[in-house]
């Protein structure tokens, strides 16, 4: 059977909100040979994000592109489907989560014959990876009212949120502008003796490569969120290629650990 000519071993198309300029960049930087992406948005517009409500509207705007933009990305026979944001996906918590996991995935299923990646459920299946953790601290680049939905989803999940920190950008493509500096400054902020792991979230903040470092000098797994979806998608269609340079969970974690 014909298969891409330089996607030969995967296809993936990557669904990203349009204002979003990180993912694509920094799965590009980890993307083993063989495997292409073929990056679409969901069209929303460049919001300001001075207060809570512009935030919240800003999410659901994501959330009511989203099916328009996943039947778009499915136009070119991808094998998988990553979404690349996590806000939306964990919103209001694992019930909701799953519900739309199950929503979008029915649709990849029924229409392009293939699976997603959604970025909640890869944060559980990555975590699965390190099971002595139970306690996490977080950056985002969100208002409070963002980071308090980070905290209610890994509740959910079984994990204790110890310390969450956010950028408070104001707007999405602004949050591409926060610099490695004053994201360094936020995980200083949220780690602790007390903390196990730091989790990123907020796909369009760049932190893969800082990740890796933070790493080396914390003693202690960071977890990037376009590492972790990116990672999800790679073992899920069995590409297990070791992948350095981007933490752990790509060098290290071949496989997603067995449910049972």
């Amino acid at each position: 059977m014909a298969v891409d000519y330089y996607g030969y071993r995967k296809k993936f198309a990557l669904l990203v909100p349009s204002t979003n300029t990180a993912v694509e960049v920094e799965y590009n930087m980890m993307r083993p040979e063989g495997v292409v992406l073929a990056t679409r948005g969901c069209v929303i517009p460049p919001f300001k994000v001075t207060n809570e409500a512009e935030f919240v509207a800003m999410v659901e705007a994501i959330g009511a592109a989203t099916e328009q933009g996943l039947r778009d990305a499915l136009t070119c026979k991808p094998d998988h489907v990553i979404f690349g944001y996590s806000a939306e996906t964990f919103w209001d918590g694992k019930e909701r989560s799953d519900r739309e996991f199950k929503r979008y995935n029915d649709i990849a299923n029924e229409v392009g014959n293939c699976n997603v990646t959604f970025g909640a459920q890869a944060i559980l299946d990555a975590l699965s990876c390190y099971p002595t953790v139970r306690k996490i601290g977080v950056v985002t680049p969100y208002m409070p009212v963002g980071d308090n939905m980070v905290v209610k989803f890994l509740a959910d999940i079984g994990y204790e949120v110890v310390t969450i920190k956010g950028h408070n950008s104001p707007g999405p493509v602004e949050i591409a502008h926060e610099s490695f500096a004053k994201t360094r400054a936020l995980v200083a902020q949220v780690d602790s003796e007390e903390v196990d792991l730091i989790l990123q979230a907020g796909s369009n903040l760049y932190f893969v490569e800082l990740a890796a470092k933070l790493e080396q000098e914390l003693g202690k797994p960071v977890l990037a969120i376009n590492a972790l979806t990116f990672w999800h998608a790679l073992r899920s269609n069995g590409i297990n290629d070791r992948i350095h340079g981007f933490g752990s969970l790509l060098s290290e974690h071949i496989e997603i650990p067995s449910k049972a």
